[in-house]
């Protein structure tokens, strides 16, 4: 039950490079520069929120296994009395006993071992285990543009920009899947939630323990992953999470996309359609996600249908953004990338930024 110290070293080496550009001197760097501390920055800022996801990852393991080593050991003291007792018994039953003593502690004893025999064998109390350290090169990258920088920023945008594959579904165990068989026997995306049930139950289990969300959803049986009624109620909880362990059919479903691009993350763990299939972000669900935060703006491609209504949509939020921010806006942080390429939206944004700057009469 150890911290990951990749990750925790991985964390101290962002947040020094983040304070080290903070205390540079822009005025005294040429206008390339400038620009690529910039750029580094953003990529920092963005690497370092999901770093802050990992380390709350991290933490629910650490949370988990303890939790865990406390159950083994409780029950191990159970087994332990129950022995004892057991073998306080094997002495009592003796010949000098009258009959119905001898029943009756004989029955006693077999109840014991019965208790006994299901501590053995029975696992389904305990929780399960805790997914394995994360290594902080397992950070999602889709969301996070390449950088193009020299020297030791080059060494940091080069650790960002690995190519790193998720990791694939894990199997659920023998017993949990096999107490859902009924339940999730049918193949191809499902429509209903059912009433009660142990589908209803690990909703609410997830409902319930929301600071272990990524465990539990890790250890989600398969078929659990095409239920779109309940991947959907997933989504509620965590829209990020929900997409990225959502079954790969269930990814190519447009109004399970739609459906949860609408949806706000109240745990802002993650981008939901940073964990969609490329191919389904269409324009639909694009402006969906949109009209819910303009900088998901970032995923449109010109050729979509609704890309001028998309930009149009962007930008009004991005110059009402920059006006409620006051002075404390920074435009290479609050804009994104396709608004920045306008030339005319970028001059508007520097009349919002040079009015939030006029001293107050």
């Amino acid at each position: 039950m150890t911290k990951n110290p990749k990750l925790e070293n991985d964390i101290m080496a962002n947040n020094q490079r983040l304070k080290e550009i903070a205390a540079m001197k822009f005025g005294e760097l040429a206008d390339d520069a400038v620009s690529q501390i910039l750029d580094e920055r953003r990529h920092l800022t963005e690497l370092g929120s999901e770093y802050e996801k990992l380390r709350q990852e991290e933490e629910e393991r650490l949370l988990l296994e303890k939790q865990r080593a406390e159950q083994s050991e409780a029950i191990k003291k159970q087994k332990q009395a129950l022995a004892k007792k057991i073998e306080k018994l094997n002495q009592s039953i003796s010949p000098d006993k009258a009959d119905d003593d001898l029943l009756a502690l004989i029955a006693e004893r077999k109840t014991l071992e019965k208790e006994l025999e299901n501590l053995e064998t029975d696992s389904s109390g305990l929780l399960p285990p805790a997914a394995p350290p994360v290594a902080a090169t397992e950070i999602s990258q889709t969301d996070i543009p390449p950088a193009n920088l020299t020297g030791s920023p080059g060494a940091v945008a080069t650790e960002m920009n690995e190519t790193v594959e998720t990791s694939a579904e894990k199997e659920p165990t023998p017993s949990f899947k096999a107490s859902l068989k009924e339940e999730f026997g049918k193949e191809g995306i499902e429509e209903g939630l059912p009433e009660g049930g142990e589908l209803q139950r690990y909703l609410n289990q997830l409902k319930n323990n929301t600071g272990s969300l990524g465990t539990l959803l890790q250890e989600m049986p398969a078929d659990a992953k095409k239920n779109k009624a309940f991947m959907l109620q997933v989504a509620k909880i965590d829209p990020a999470y929900a997409m990225h362990y959502a079954d790969v059919e269930l990814k190519r479903n447009d109004d399970f996309n739609i459906r949860v691009a609408v949806l706000k993350n109240p745990r802002n763990s993650g981008n939901a359609l940073a964990e969609m299939l490329p191919e389904a972000r269409t324009s639909r669900v694009v402006l969906t996600a949109v009209k819910q935060d303009y900088r998901n703006i970032k995923f449109v491609q010109p050729n979509m249908a609704d890309y001028d209504e998309m930009m149009r949509i962007a930008k009004k939020a991005a110059l009402e953004n920059l006006k409620s921010l006051k002075n404390a806006a920074d435009m290479s942080l609050l804009i994104p990338r396709p608004l920045q390429q306008d030339a005319q939206f970028m001059a508007e944004a520097k009349e919002v930024i040079a009015e939030n700057n006029k001293p107050a009469v």
